[in-house]
């Protein structure tokens, strides 16, 4: 049984999913939470103060769902998402395909 980290990302994705929890084995793999944040930065859950914190990512790690992705960030803002079930193409991320949370 593996171990993965938890991705919440509410954003219509290029091929048109829209799924919000992810699964990746390419950052902690600790059981860790993290969010994308609408402004496209990776946050990650501090149980210690009951908040996410900003990562400032540098790089790409993939995710799952129904389908995988690959995200890349430069500068700690998320930059291009590949979508693998496209044919690898990348598109430019969009805050305008954010999904605000229906909770």
């Amino acid at each position: 049984m593996g171990m993965f980290d938890t991705v919440t990302f509410r954003y219509r994705m290029p091929d048109g999913e829209t799924e919000s929890e992810y699964q990746t084995k390419s950052l902690d793999c600790e059981c860790e939470f993290y969010e994308i944040s609408a402004e496209g930065r990776l946050l990650k859950w501090q149980s210690d103060v009951g908040g996410y914190a900003d990562t400032n990512f540098e790089g790409a790690f993939t995710m799952t769902a129904n389908e995988g992705y690959c995200l890349y960030f430069e500068r700690g803002t998320l930059v291009w998402i590949e979508v693998y079930s496209q044919g690898d193409k990348r598109w430019p991320f969009d805050p305008a395909r954010f999904m605000p949370d229906q909770g």
